[in-house]
């Protein structure tokens, strides 16, 4: 596996709903972390609240100097899935790119936040009433995706909305799969 010289900025991805807790892992370890949040009011019926959320759900950025040991480090992280890589190994981003995305924190506005899904990845549901069921995406549009399922006697399809599903355990994002 090939490391780039000298502290670059990487994309890392992370559990669901863990960006918090990775941030926190990655300090005790001297690792610069960043991970941007926005706030936004809950749209429940019952009450009002004030939600914080990701920008880039399921992802950070680190800067650091890679190297085979400082690799499986950050790996061990609790809630750290993996460093975004092709099969040359770890892929840095360069740091205009980190300047446009530090230069969000300023947006005060409405945010449109788009999940990476991909016709062909498997997915897992993680809430309502579907929590758990397994498939594969068939359609992405801005509020749904549209979900296969394979069954005994032939498959069903079903409509989620991209924050009740995650990507399953596994290389399936869909930066893995452009490169």
């Amino acid at each position: 596996m090939f490391y780039f010289p000298g502290e670059n900025w990487y994309a890392i991805r992370v559990k669901s709903r863990y960006e918090s807790i990775v941030e926190k892992s990655l300090e005790t370890k001297e690792i610069q972390s960043l991970n941007l949040t926005y706030q936004i009011l809950s749209k429940r019926k019952d009450r009002k609240k004030i939600l914080t959320k990701a920008f880039f759900p399921g992802y950070m950025f680190i800067r650091s100097e890679l190297n085979p040991e400082r690799h499986v480090e950050i790996l061990k992280s609790i809630g750290v899935i993996d460093i975004l890589k092709n099969s040359k190994g770890p892929l840095p981003i360069p740091d205009n790119q980190i300047d446009n995305v530090i230069r969000l924190e300023k947006y005060e506005g409405e945010i449109l936040s788009f999940n990476e899904f991909a016709s062909g990845m498997a997915v897992r549901v993680i809430q309502g009433p579907l929590m758990g069921v397994q498939g594969f995406v068939d359609e992405v549009n801005r509020e749904l995706v549209k979900i296969s399922v394979e069954s005994i006697p032939g498959s069903v399809a079903f409509h989620v909305s991209p924050s009740q599903i995650e990507p399953i355990e596994r290389d399936c994002s869909l930066s893995s799969m452009l490169h």
